[in-house]
């Protein structure tokens, strides 16, 4: 799934013919908007189909990534992931790696944390609220998270926050967040790095700071430029969903 030269591999005969229904495979609505606006229909399916038609990642890989951005809640919607699922089967992807997708992209709701409580340390510092006294149960975590797991790394300033205010729930999150990444036969590391960088990406969430972290990360392991941009290429289409739901009711008021 993943080439020596460091970027999944598109192996011979991967990229999907020029005549696929990419459209149709994103788009319950496809057909609708086809018969109400087919040339607003054409451009939609020249930008769903680029990354599939152009891009370098393995039908598998790219099949999970969509999935990953389909399972980002509150964009999660029950038929749409169940077609993302079917389609990555279909493309060759196990049932072992879409689990592993599907547990990466539900730590989706840990930003409520990394979003809120950067705010709420900046209004506890303008009230004068001091922080809980550092322990040694936290220096013992850090040194964990900085020197063990699967992904030993600094403790940046929202993890620090985490720590000071709460040790019990870092230690939750961290486990929670890495157990994934532990199981080193399902799915090479570069792809869970670009999952990440998709559910990051996925708008509404648009977690900046999360997606940086994943962008370098991945472009450490090796990961091409190329392969990110078609991550997010893959991810800027789920606005389009909004037809699937506005235009079944618009094409009933005519």
């Amino acid at each position: 799934m993943i080439s020596a030269a460091g970027g999944p591999a598109t192996p011979p005969g991967a990229v999907a013919a020029s005549g696929a229904d990419h459209l149709a495979r994103h788009l319950r609505a496809a057909e609708l908007i086809r018969t109400v606006d087919p040339e607003f229909a054409a451009a939609a399916e020249s930008l769903v189909a680029h990354p599939h038609r152009h891009g370098v990642l393995a039908p598998s890989v790219r099949a999970l990534v969509v999935l990953a951005a389909e399972s980002v809640i509150p964009e999660a919607d029950e038929p749409r992931i169940e077609a993302a699922i079917d389609a990555a089967l279909e493309d060759g992807a196990t049932w072992d790696e879409v689990l592993c997708t599907l547990e990466i992209a539900c730590s989706i709701g840990l930003h409520s944390v990394s979003v809120g409580l950067p705010l709420l340390l900046a209004e506890m510092e303008r009230a004068g609220l001091p922080l809980p006294e550092e322990t040694s149960r936290q220096r013992e975590l850090q040194h964990a998270l900085e020197t063990g797991g699967p992904r030993p790394r600094p403790l940046n300033p929202i993890y620090a926050g985490i720590l000071r205010m709460d040790p019990e729930y870092f230690a939750a999150r961290v486990r929670f967040i890495d157990l994934p990444w532990e199981r080193e036969g399902v799915l090479d590391p570069r792809v869970k790095h670009l999952l990440s960088i998709a559910i990051d990406a996925v708008s509404p969430q648009h977690y900046v700071d999360g997606l940086r972290k994943h962008l370098r990360e991945a472009l450490a392991a090796g990961v091409r430029p190329e392969a990110v941009l078609e991550v997010l290429q893959l991810a800027s289409v789920t606005g389009m969903r909004t037809l699937d739901v506005g235009l079944a009711v618009l094409a009933r008021r005519q």
